[in-house]
């Protein structure tokens, strides 16, 4: 147990780092990070790997040691929110549509999401995809509310708190598992916050079961009617009764945490993550991740390199996302102090610290434009973008890529955070010919298109947006986009084994279609057409 009474700022401080510690000590252990390595050995370091991407076109990326994913990057981007002022149009608006720009490992339901708000300019709630929406349960959601903690500090205030993560959650998950999620984390963070005497074993997992009322309460109608009738119209089942099935569950596994902690040593950190769900089909859902994060936090909270190093290391778990939230755990209730000198080299160490300071004053706004001036940041090398300044500190190639260059270009926002947004340029030979040319057949369609670089436009109400903006966002982004096909693709395709026995020009048309109008990522697509992945990607690099 922690012996020592630390300060909010301190605490504050160290669960920022270890949420960011625990996320990039995981992240190459995580079933969906295609990482090259198939068997990650466990290691007390960060280690430098190689991705499989899929962002523009299949290439090998380098992660360098310490990088995080998703989990920090939503966690920084909600913190930016919060200082910005108006957080919800904020993160809605510019965070979450620019974050396609450089994203690192998002789940599916969070790109729909921010696809949605991206192209469409439309809460997924309130699109075409409520069912999509409804079913989504992940842990996207219950990863990036520690800022909302951090906000809360000089203001005591639960049921505030949980509103504003009810607030968050909303924009891109609706199934009551992602709630429960997000609002347990944001309890369990908030007593660990205020806590100030010594934590007792098992306290937290006590102090969560009776505050349940506090944190697992349904959201209120008359601020969530509108979603709420979404919900129960096209959700697809009973909201109401789902919610509390969902809620009811996460307090019998809190009871069986409690009772595997009461056997000490004699407890078996597999067999409870197994019985947490944490290795099944629902592995990456809100309500797993916590529980999962405050049975470690409580087992490991007089050790908490080990408490973090565990999860990040149980190979089939969601292991990024269940090592992010528990090192938020453990680093509210420790600090920083514990934190061993080869975890302090974790990417944007220094802004993360900044960045608590900032969440923690009095005139947030303020306080940071005091921060962005002290850096100069008026200079020609500086560019304006929807999440603040940035400037760019690097531009790389990515090696080994056939059908042209994948460019790497390494940002830094004025608070300090580390950004990579990539550009795919085709080489010479296969520059776009005229109309006309043998060698390229062109296929031009209507459709969307859409810019991570512009702000997206919501109106002053978060949780509505009128059928007219929808109509809107349709008539005025339309244009015609180009299907380009050139002999040195054609000939990549005709090597595709099933493009010579099962595809047909009708398949392909679809292919194409679905690609254009739809925001079904890569592999989506590949598995509704049965078609090998790289094949889709060849055909959507056409597509401009």
């Amino acid at each position: 147990m922690s012996t020592t009474i630390l300060t909010q700022t301190e605490k504050c401080k160290g669960a920022m780092l270890a949420t960011a510690i625990g996320d990039a000590l995981g992240w190459p252990n995580e079933i969906r990070s295609n990482n090259r390595i198939k068997k990650p050995k466990i290691s007390d370091f960060f280690v430098e790997w190689t991705r499989s991407c899929r962002q523009l076109i299949f290439h090998d990326e380098k992660i360098m040691a310490g990088e995080y994913s998703d989990d920090m990057q939503m966690t920084l981007s909600v913190a930016r929110s919060i200082i910005a002022g108006d957080w919800e149009h904020f993160f809605a608006e510019n965070e979450l549509p620019y974050w396609l720009n450089y994203e690192r490992g998002g789940g599916s339901a969070l790109l729909k999401a921010t696809k949605s708000l991206s192209d469409k300019k439309v809460l997924l709630w309130q699109s075409n995809y409520t069912k999509t929406y409804f079913s989504s349960g992940g842990n996207g959601a219950t990863m990036r509310i520690l800022p909302h903690v951090i906000a809360a500090a000089n203001k005591p205030d639960i049921e505030a708190l949980t509103l504003d993560v009810i607030k968050d959650t909303l924009i891109t998950h609706g199934h009551p598992r992602a709630f429960l999620g997000a609002t347990c984390y944001a309890y369990a963070l908030d007593y660990l916050l205020r806590k100030d005497t010594v934590l007792e074993y098992g306290e937290l997992v006590s102090a969560v079961i009776e505050g349940q009322k506090d944190w697992s309460i349904f959201p209120n109608a008359e601020i969530f009617g509108s979603w709420l009738n979404v919900a129960n119209k096209s959700c697809g089942y009973d909201y109401i009764h789902v919610w509390e099935i969902s809620r009811e569950n996460m307090l019998r596994q809190l009871d069986f945490i409690k009772a595997s902690l009461k056997k000490g040593l004699m407890s078996d950190d597999v067999d409870v993550l197994t019985q947490l769900e944490c290795f099944g089909k629902v592995n990456g859902a809100g309500d797993v991740a916590i529980l999962a994060a405050i049975y470690l936090a409580s087992r490991y909270a007089s050790n908490p390199p080990l408490g973090i190093k565990v999860p990040a290391f149980s190979f089939g778990a969601d292991t990024d996302t269940i090592a992010s939230i528990t090192g938020g755990l453990l680093g509210m209730l420790s600090g920083t102090s514990w934190i061993p000198i080869e975890w302090r080299t974790v990417q944007d160490y220094n802004c993360i610290l900044q960045i608590a300071e900032l969440l923690l004053a009095e005139n947030k706004k303020e306080a940071t434009k005091i921060e962005v001036a002290d850096k100069q940041t008026q200079g020609t090398d500086w560019v304006t973008t929807p999440i603040g300044k940035m400037r760019l500190v690097d531009t790389r190639e990515v090696p080994n890529v056939k059908l042209g260059i994948v460019y790497k270009k390494k940002w830094q926002t004025a608070l300090g955070q580390t950004l990579y947004i990539k550009d795919f340029k085709q080489f010479d030979n296969q520059m776009h010919i005229n109309r006309n040319s043998s060698t390229q057949m062109r296929l031009d369609m209507p459709s969307h298109t859409g810019t991570t670089a512009t702000p997206t436009q919501l109106p002053t109400d978060p949780q509505v947006l009128p059928s007219d903006k929808k109509q809107e966002s349709v008539d005025t982004r339309e244009r015609q986009k180009q299907f380009i096909l050139n002999s040195t693709i054609i000939k990549t395709l005709f090597e595709k084994p099933e493009f010579k026995e099962n595809i047909t020009v009708g398949k392909v048309l679809k292919v194409i279609k679905a690609l254009i109008e739809t925001d079904d990522d890569i592999t989506t697509v590949a598995n509704h057409y049965k078609l090998d992945e790289a094949m889709i990607e060849l055909i959507r690099a056409c597509i401009k």
